[in-house]
């Protein structure tokens, strides 16, 4: 079956999140009776148009008529087909239930507290966890970059330290008038399991401390993608294989901040498919997230520091740890 959530997440993030029944009829076998069952689709309101049943080339007004025994039923007018009856099946439509899906992520996450809604619709408080010995509010919002997003941002802003999960879409870095929360996008860290949804806590740990070192005015010493590139083709070469050692894993994933977008650089570069799970392994073996990310090496130096060089053209560039001390 396919994930099932990549049909979840943008309708969490549609303006008007209502899905229509030749939609969700076109959806793999399964995944809409597993997004019922999971309380993630319910019923909405039925259609007053629909896609015509019989040659799906164009929508129509759903018209009521009295028939035999003062039933009622209802039809479409087709240019080709002319009346046709239309179902109960045909009118179908479903919305996400969306303090389901908060409740959902509030369990996933472990967070402390009571789920509460603090903008209708489109802000939720999941609770706090702590971090660091510091309490942070976690908080889910939806449509950041909607244009009425202005109205919602203070209630964001104002919560303890906020770490921030929306669906897909984040707004753009001048959207936030001051510190910049991490905001950690649902169908980049989420999955969903036999038990429900699951999130990389890997990429949650990624997101907040880029985001933090951000907000402190720090800056990250990266690779440029022609240095990573050169480093994967030097150990391919030595090794005499196509294998990558954690080496480079590790250094894909500090460049990247993703186990994922680390698995896509490396499967493009070097032409065989590498797996996100690929990328975890190696990072679990390399003391896990946040020991990697603070990691230093002579090849690549990823981590907070106050300044950096930039060539004339702006570009990062990589200092080697003599040069640093």
């Amino acid at each position: 079956m396919p994930d099932l959530l990549e049909y979840l997440w943008p309708l969490a993030e549609a303006t008007n999140p209502v899905v229509a029944a030749h939609v969700t009829s076109s959806w793999p076998s399964g995944v809409h009776a597993r997004l019922r069952e999971l309380g993630h689709l319910v019923p909405a309101a039925e259609a007053d148009r629909v896609l015509c049943p019989e040659c799906h080339d164009h929508f129509e007004e759903v018209l009521a008529c009295e028939g035999p025994g003062r039933a009622t039923y209802f039809f479409i007018s087709c240019p080709q087909h002319h009346r046709v009856r239309v179902s109960h099946d045909v009118r179908r439509q479903w919305t996400i239930n969306l303090n389901v899906l908060a409740q959902t992520l509030a369990t996933t996450l472990k967070v402390t507290g009571a789920v509460a809604e603090q903008s209708p619709g489109r802000v939720w408080r999941l609770g706090r966890t702590n971090l660091k010995s510091e309490q942070r509010d976690v908080l889910f919002a939806r449509g950041l970059n909607w244009d009425d997003a202005e109205t919602i941002r203070g209630g964001i802003t104002s919560a303890r330290k906020p770490i921030v999960f929306v669906p897909q879409a984040k707004p753009e870095q001048d959207f936030w008038t001051g510190r910049v929360p991490p905001i950690i996008a649902l169908d980049q860290v989420a999955m969903l399991s036999e038990s429900g949804i699951e999130i990389d806590p890997l990429e949650i740990t990624v997101a907040i401390q880029d985001a933090d070192a951000k907000a402190s005015g720090a800056k990250a010493i990266v690779l440029t993608s022609e240095q990573l590139t050169l480093m994967i083709r030097r150990q391919i070469k030595a090794e005499q294989s196509t294998e990558l050692n954690d080496d480079i894993f590790l250094v894909a994933y500090r460049q990247h901040g993703s186990v994922r977008k680390a698995a896509e650089f490396l499967s493009s570069e070097t032409g065989k498919a590498i797996s996100k799970d690929q990328v975890q392994r190696a990072v679990a073996r390399g003391g896990g997230a946040a020991e990697v990310l603070n990691a230093e090496d002579s090849d690549s130096v990823v981590r907070p520091v106050a300044s950096q060089s930039r060539d004339k053209k702006g570009k990062k560039l990589i200092r080697s740890k003599s040069q640093q001390e």
